[in-house]
């Protein structure tokens, strides 16, 4: 299945003809089962989130000014998602440490995509989750056993027999630190104030016109969609309420707010501005998962947006 427009991609979500994000219970349970933690506990970085905002969405974009903009053309939205929330929190701890920039190089998708277990349409994140913790995540280039460098097939077609060992084993050189499902919009403050982003899978759909709030309206019928989570905003200084950035890869698709805050870095194509309220579905879907490139979730001080660049990196 090969989406050539975002029209046709979101017409495939709204006649149910395209089942991106997949809930499985079962995959959920065996994965919080095999791993010492398996909700994320806030503990030393709890209530850091509150009345702040983070904007993660801005941060990868100074690193690699085309993220988000590889349109999704089949039902691999989980990979998306996964892929965009691992970038987000490798990208927040290069600037966060000052590390060298060019440690950061965009992650590929189509390992994740290719271990769904079927040769269908969709994924799990649970599924998801579970490959990325034990096999890890390749980088968008030519890896010899396996050409990345673009947006490609192999995952597709990989779905039903798996991904091959020679690529697994290529994975397990760059591992991802944690991963743990959320449980409140609190935990989840806490976990972006300090960098670490996440993406969600649930069945809810939003308008393509932005309202005269400048955010987007929940819509019927809902998607079976999954989508990294960008950032947030709690200051309520331009929104009287708290909003949160879904990074949605299907191109131009939706129409850009006619307001913005100015201090922000510039919206996104495609992304969707989402009251806190019509949020919570993203965490009651019980898919909602936090990345964090090393072990656990320590406290992580990010640059001011306007300074990065002009730091000494490497």
């Amino acid at each position: 299945m090969d989406f050539e427009t975002p029209y046709e991609i979101l017409s495939a979500y709204q006649n149910s003809n395209l089942p991106g994000y997949i809930s499985d219970p079962r995959a959920r349970v065996q994965f919080l089962e095999t791993q010492r933690q398996g909700y994320f506990q806030p503990g030393n970085i709890s209530g850091m989130g509150r009345g702040k905002r983070a904007l993660l969405f801005g941060y990868l974009r100074k690193l690699d000014p085309t993220a988000f903009e590889e349109r999704q053309i089949t039902g691999d939205c989980t990979a998306h998602g996964s892929r965009n929330a691992r970038d987000m929190t490798r990208c927040a701890r290069i600037l966060a440490h000052n590390e060298p920039l060019d440690f950061y190089k965009r992650g590929a998708l189509e390992p994740t995509y290719g271990a769904r277990g079927h040769g269908g349409q969709g994924m799990s994140p649970a599924v998801a989750s579970r490959f990325e913790r034990d096999n890890g995540f390749l980088s968008r280039e030519n890896h010899g056993v396996v050409d990345l460098s673009k947006y490609c097939d192999a995952g597709i077609r990989w779905g039903a027999a798996g991904v091959p060992e020679n690529v697994k084993a290529k994975c397990r050189e760059r591992n991802v630190g944690t991963i743990t499902l959320c449980r409140s919009q609190e935990d989840l403050m806490d976990a972006m104030v300090n960098g670490y982003a996440a993406h969600s899978g649930q069945y809810a759909a939003w308008a393509a016109q932005p309202n005269k709030q400048h955010y987007y309206d929940r819509v019927s019928p809902g998607w079976m969609h999954d989508m990294a989570i960008g950032g947030y905003d709690d200051t309520k200084t331009f929104w009287p309420f708290r909003v949160w950035f879904l990074m949605q890869e299907w191109g131009a698709w939706n129409q850009q707010p006619k307001e913005w805050p100015a201090d922000y870095p510039p919206w996104v194509t495609g992304m969707i501005v989402v009251k806190d309220t019509d949020f919570q579905v993203c965490i009651d879907s019980e898919d909602c998962w936090i990345y964090s490139d090393v072990d656990g979730y320590p406290p992580q001080k990010l640059p001011d947006l306007g300074a990065v660049g002009l730091l000494n990196h490497g």
